[in-house]
């Protein structure tokens, strides 16, 4: 998890120095930022829940009906 931490403080600092060097508007520092952030805050998720949560399982859950009725099972 540190390193998840550590990688996206790197990408978050490469961002900032960039948009400052072009003289980027304000809104572009928003839009960057807030989506670098909201990466972050859905990869710690992932990382913590990770043993809870898994998309086989949810790919299963959607799927299974359809394949239930697709084969005729009940």
């Amino acid at each position: 998890m540190i390193i998840i931490v550590l990688l996206y403080g790197c990408i978050i600092c490469y961002e900032w120095r960039y948009l400052k060097l072009r003289n980027r508007k304000r809104l572009t520092f928003q839009y960057v930022l807030g989506t670098a952030i909201l990466l972050f805050v859905c990869m710690e998720a992932l990382y913590v829940f990770r043993e809870q949560w898994t998309i086989a399982e949810t790919i299963q859950t959607i799927f299974d009906p359809i394949d239930k009725t697709i084969r005729g099972k009940k």
